[in-house]
């Protein structure tokens, strides 16, 4: 009877709803977070209310700071919105979070512009707006001052290759 029952999908469809605000009511708009649910697994059959559900996903920020504060935000909204439907809930994170990468100032103008620009096809560094990519050159950088830069990849022909590292589409 499923009016008897504690529904573990309509659950985890709130937690991904309420999730959905995390970022534009937690942080300023001058910071940069990112929290998306990228899968969902619940039941087997199509006539049964399943036991569990499982979310998973990603936050990411541009700083350490601002990291433990989605987190903290993602415990309290996926801990309430169980509560509210009556369903218990556990959350784990990966050991392996990674800090913003940051270039150091001084040797990214003194050094990487240089070498970006013996790399590039037109001889100069396209500067790129910061990114939410994981990447643990992020970890090197807090400790010894580094700069990152991408050296691009892509065929240019049809179809086109010169796309992101986790497109679908990606090849070298």
């Amino acid at each position: 009877m499923p009016h008897l029952t504690v529904d573990p999908i309509v659950t985890a469809s709130s937690i991904v709803m309420n999730l959905q605000t995390l970022v534009s009511r937690s942080l300023s708009p001058l910071e940069s977070g990112v929290c998306s649910i990228t899968k969902f697994d619940a039941g087997s059959a199509f006539n049964v209310i399943p036991a569990s559900a499982i979310l998973r996903g990603t936050i990411r920020a541009l700083s350490t700071d601002v990291l433990m504060v989605l987190k903290g935000k993602v415990e309290q909204i996926v801990t309430s919105t169980a509560e509210m439907h009556g369903c218990e809930v556990g959350i784990t994170y990966s050991a392996d979070w990674y800090p913003a990468t940051r270039n150091d100032e001084h040797l990214y103008e003194e050094f990487s512009k240089e070498i970006g620009a013996m790399v590039s096809v037109s001889g100069e560094v396209l500067e790129v707006d910061p990114g939410m990519g994981a990447e643990d050159f992020g970890f090197i950088a807090e400790e010894i001052p580094s700069s990152y830069f991408m050296i691009g990849q892509g065929s240019g022909t049809d179809p086109p290759t010169d796309v992101g590292l986790h497109h679908p589409c990606f090849a070298l």
